[in-house]
């Protein structure tokens, strides 16, 4: 039998006179891969804070490599030795690899530092992860999976038995991903231990050996290998795949309209970078356009040219076939990434954040009343709540979301552009997300979605435009509707996808009904 590394006995963590996590009891065993699938990020913070940090606690005891590190008895100042590697590294730019992975270790003086010697003790471990990592290379110009690597590095040099993986599925490719899994496979038959944190289950069955569901700070179900494979029978599960399920099942009996039936309102031309060459792609009315990046360094580029002051200032666009250098006619709406966190004023009210654009055009106070008594009633009437004299600090994250979605539709842009708009987002949010921007093309309003990864995405895209570098050369592939069941990938809806399509030609005749 294997033994502990880790475990949490009746850990109760209070924050601010809030409880945020109760009785939390589990363990985890040395050499496996545990996930924990959040059904929504309450508490998560704060978990792993007190697994790494040993944060002081309400009630509980913590026990890392059979010692007692954590008690709500006495409070312990110790950090134990846990690495954890999130979405958002922490390497600190400026410095080569070689610095990151030894230097910055505690105990270690700088003025030992020998770079023969510690080149020559670093690469046998760049040579175990099967990645090609320059020691003497500056880690800001690495790739996000690079970076990701260097931290794996970091850990397994500094002999951190057990290493916290969170959300990275969000910075790199599916391909990238894999690999990831693979490497971890790996180091758990050289005794080391994971703790993979994702709210995808889709990703914890293709790596994990056991699993924790958590639901606002408590734990709903710990799963076996064998209840992994079989899939979550928790009833919140079942609503998000039953949610999904209806949605691409109303979608694949022809309620997809085809390109050649909708306009083209933008189409863009000679996107071209250091690594992005002379793309170019169109937008259809009502439309939800996927972008997938392959490449990170082709994402970020093609990021980078989109949040420039005015977006897309450089490129080449035609708006309903009629070029357009004037960005404010372009009718273009961004959403970037964690647009919550970005795209909102703590210090404003809810009616002041909605009308902000609005406010402009209006010539007097009695004209900017009435303008927001209408985006009252239409929000009321939209959503059926009463938030607007609430300040943004005072919403959840969901309401913050209704409010981003309602200044679009007031808006009224041709095209938006999301970045990564399921970033983070537990269960329900990643429902509400798919409903408001199911609103938007209803409104005629289309969808221009910036991933690197697609789970979440296919459930409302009509089109996918995969772009990747082979050999120093930029390809494409787009993919329609119908032919989803075909993307190289491993990942959630493809296979529902392909029973579809083979359902609807067993009972073509009956797939309009």
């Amino acid at each position: 039998m294997k033994k502990e590394i880790l475990r949490l006995q009746d850990v109760t963590y209070k924050k601010q006179n809030t409880i945020i996590f109760r009785n939390m009891t589990f363990n985890i065993l040395k050499g496996e891969i545990m996930g924990i699938i959040p059904m929504n990020s309450y508490g998560m913070d704060e978990l792993l804070d007190v697994i790494v940090n040993n944060l002081p606690l309400y009630y509980g005891y913590v026990y890392y490599q059979d010692k007692c590190v954590n008690s709500w008895k006495e409070e312990k100042n110790s950090r134990n030795r846990i690495c954890l590697i999130d979405s958002e590294t922490s390497l600190v730019n400026g410095l080569d690899v070689l610095t990151n992975v030894f230097t910055l270790r505690a105990g270690f003086g700088q003025e030992i530092l020998n770079e023969k010697m510690l080149t020559m003790q670093l690469q046998p471990f760049i040579d175990e992860l099967g990645v090609s990592i320059d020691p003497f290379m500056p880690v800001e110009k690495l790739p996000a999976y690079k970076r990701v690597m260097v931290e794996l590095l970091r850990a397994i040099v500094a002999g951190y038995h057990l290493i916290i993986i969170r959300e990275i599925s969000t910075v790199i490719s599916e391909d990238e991903l894999g690999k990831l899994f693979d490497t971890m496979r790996y180091y758990t038959g050289k005794g080391f231990t994971f703790l993979y944190v994702s709210y995808h289950f889709e990703e914890i069955q293709q790596v994990c050996t056991r699993a924790i569901l958590m639901s606002e700070g408590s734990i709903n179900l710990i799963f076996d290998k064998e209840q992994i494979k079989k899939g979550i029978s928790e009833d919140n599960y079942i609503d998000y795949y039953n949610h999904v399920s209806q949605r691409l099942l109303h979608r694949a009996r022809g309620n997809v309209p085809t390109a050649e039936s909708r306009k083209e309102v933008l189409y863009v031309r000679d996107m071209s970078g250091k690594y992005l060459d002379h793309f170019q792609f169109s937008v259809y009315k009502g439309e939800c356009l996927v972008i997938q990046s392959l490449d990170t360094r082709m994402y970020n580029e093609f990021l980078e040219i989109l949040e420039k002051e005015g977006g897309f200032k450089e490129v080449d666009m035609l708006i309903e076939g009629k070029k357009v250098s004037d960005y404010r006619t372009r009718k273009i709406a961004f959403m970037k990434e964690e647009a919550t966190q970005t795209m909102l004023f703590d210090d404003l009210t809810v009616r002041d954040n909605i009308c902000i654009g609005l406010d402009r055009k209006a010539p007097n106070i009695w004209l900017k009343k009435k303008i927001q008594k209408s985006v009252q009633e239409e929000y009321y009437r939209i959503f059926g709540e009463d938030i607007f004299d609430c300040y943004i600090n005072e919403l959840s994250d969901e309401q913050k979301t209704r409010v981003i979605y309602m200044r679009i539709l007031l808006e009224k842009p041709e095209v938006v552009f999301m970045v990564q708009p399921f970033k983070h987002a537990g269960t329900p949010h990643r429902m509400q997300v798919w409903e408001l921007q199911t609103l938007l093309l209803e409104r005629g309003i289309s969808i221009v979605i910036l991933a690197m990864n697609m789970s979440d995405s296919l459930t409302i895209a009509d089109r996918v435009i995969r772009i990747s570098r082979v050999d120093g050369k930029m390809t494409t592939k787009e993919f329609t509707y119908n032919q989803f069941s075909e993307l190289p990938m491993s990942l959630p809806w493809v296979g529902f996808f392909d029973e579809l399509k083979n359902n609807g030609e067993e009972n073509g005749s009956n797939c309009g009904n």
